[in-house]
């Protein structure tokens, strides 16, 4: 059967920001054990395709909030006020992350694996509108 993995986690701890991040959460007791062997997007994403995932596709919650959010859910939320500063937030956004990674399933017949090729479709972060015929006209992987 296809699979898909969604992951939420923290990334970029190198800069102030970051290494503050990290110390926090290791004096609370929650150490972000593998941040420093995997730092960036992009060394997440190779992390699961070179583990036998097909295809990986990240983007920091900054990229979330101005590309896949619904606009008027993003303008209830601003109206909202909850932080004084949007640096603030972006900040803080810019180190989390979410990523999908998708695979077919292999060996059997070529056709099973187009059979379930859908997996790397669903338009969790594509950015353009559909096509005229109803189907997504942006890939979802890089």
């Amino acid at each position: 059967a296809p699979s898909a993995m969604v992951v939420y986690e923290q990334t970029n701890p190198t800069d102030r920001f970051g290494k503050v991040m990290v110390d926090n959460l290791m004096r609370r007791g929650c150490p972000l054990l593998s941040i420093h062997d995997y730092p960036s997007l992009d060394a997440q994403k190779e992390r699961y395709t070179q583990r036998g995932w097909d295809q990986a596709v990240a983007v920091d919650m900054n990229q979330v909030y101005d590309k896949h959010l619904d606009c008027k859910d993003v303008e209830r939320i601003q109206r909202l006020e909850l932080l004084d500063e949007f640096e603030e937030w972006h900040l803080i956004q810019a180190h989390y992350f979410l990523l999908v990674a998708t695979r077919v399933p292999q060996g059997a017949a070529a056709a099973a694996g187009e059979e379930h090729a859908w997996v790397h479709q669903v338009p969790i972060f594509s950015q353009a509108p559909a096509a005229p015929d109803g189907h997504d006209a942006s890939p979802t992987a890089p």
